[in-house]
């Protein structure tokens, strides 16, 4: 894992707790956005842990470093909680969103989830994120209907599901599919999106409805 933090304690504290945790290592560490892109380049690691606020952009850096090595996840990390921070995190490619004073086990288990294709954000962000959602005026889901026009029905319900937080499983009981049939559906619905991941896409109907 790379480490990029404008705060030498901040990164050194973070690589000093993780020396204890036997499948996370740390390989580097970088003090601004040009940095961590040019380390991430280097050293192809398998996670970036990102500030949002550090100099040069942490979220530039993110899509820069997705854009050139889409294997490489990135965590950002943030010292406030706001759902619209979060939304433009996940939209710079970011899979997961924890906030600096994570528990370094916590931690470990955010890079781990990420490491294994599952997004990890702080729970309240999910919380706020799926509420909002939840009570879409119908103006508002209407417009969002236009906004994805380029997706069929089914795909648009699905899509819509995935947003509320439901499993495959629970969108193939409630459309009654297998999960075969709504997982090729989630593989169009990323194609039409240009999502890397469930996670953009979700993204993509949050800010839709909730920030525009």
């Amino acid at each position: 894992m790379l480490v990029a933090d404008d705060l030498t304690l901040v990164r050194e504290g973070i690589r000093a707790l993780l020396s204890g945790v036997d499948d996370v290592d740390v390989v580097g560490e970088a003090e601004s956005a040009d940095e961590a892109v040019a380390l991430a380049r280097k050293l192809q690691p398998d996670v970036v842990l990102m500030d949002q606020d550090m100099p040069g952009n942490g979220l530039h850096a993110t899509r820069l470093i997705k854009e050139a090595m889409s294997a490489t996840e990135v965590i950002i990390m943030t010292d406030r909680l706001s759902d619209g921070r979060a939304l433009q995190a996940i939209e710079a490619g970011a899979t997961g969103y924890v906030l600096k004073d994570i528990p370094i086990a916590s931690l470990a288990s955010a890079v781990r989830a990420v490491c294994n294709g599952r997004a990890f954000f702080h729970p309240e962000i999910t919380r706020k994120l799926l509420e909002k959602l939840g009570h879409l005026t119908r103006e508002q889901r209407d417009r969002l209907r236009v906004e994805f026009e380029g997706l069929t029905p089914r795909e648009l319900d699905i899509l819509f599901e995935l947003a509320r937080g439901s499993t495959d499983r629970e969108i193939a009981a409630k459309f009654v599919l297998s999960e075969g049939t709504v997982k090729t559906h989630l593989r169009n619905i990323l194609k039409k999106l240009g999502a890397r991941n469930r996670t953009q896409a979700v993204a993509h109907v949050l800010r839709k409805g909730l920030i525009d």
